[in-house]
């Protein structure tokens, strides 16, 4: 019996944990280079966001002026 109730708890937990996994790669994406959403290029001072298509200066968004890429 306990060998059952073993076997049954086993199989709840995988399939929560199959749908927690589903979700997360869900929100975070692949990881490959066509989930970038912005580039930072400190060598050239430009912040690129990809989704607005936007530029700006690095300089300008690391002291908090990422609102002008929006």
């Amino acid at each position: 019996m306990s060998a059952l109730v073993a076997m049954l708890d086993q199989r709840l937990r995988s399939g929560s944990k199959a749908v927690e996994d589903d979700v997360r790669r869900q929100q975070i994406g692949s990881g490959m280079r066509g989930d970038k959403r912005r580039t930072y290029r400190f060598q050239d001072d430009t912040v690129v966001d990809h989704v607005t298509g936007k530029s700006m200066q690095a300089k300008r968004a690391m002291k908090g002026g990422m609102y002008l890429l929006w």
